[in-house]
């Protein structure tokens, strides 16, 4: 408890420190107008862009998934533990080391 208190103290002091030692912000005064061209270098439009980003977040996930999928099919128990069978009597030893 008393850890817990000395680092969440610890915590504010670097917070209010950092806070007090960043300068003013200030906002943007001026802005300039621009208005995008209608193909890019490519000669691709902005919506082929934003298709091209949406199919590589799709895939992105995709990978994602198959990864996860794949890591749990690797890391699922082989067998049955003796707790899975229930009606069997587990000896007193057994019960309280957790070894067969």
């Amino acid at each position: 408890m008393r850890t817990m208190v000395t680092k969440l103290l610890l915590v504010a002091a670097v917070v209010l420190a950092v806070a007090g030692l960043m300068g003013p912000v200030e906002a943007q005064t001026m802005t300039v107008e621009t208005i995008p061209p209608e193909l890019d270098e490519s000669g691709r439009t902005a919506g082929e862009r934003v298709d091209e980003v949406v199919l590589i977040i799709r895939i992105l996930a995709g990978v994602l998934l198959a990864s996860t999928a794949a890591f749990w099919w690797h890391t699922r128990p082989a067998k049955p533990t003796l707790l899975d069978n229930l009606s069997v009597p587990m000896p007193d030893e057994e019960a309280t080391t957790g070894e067969s």
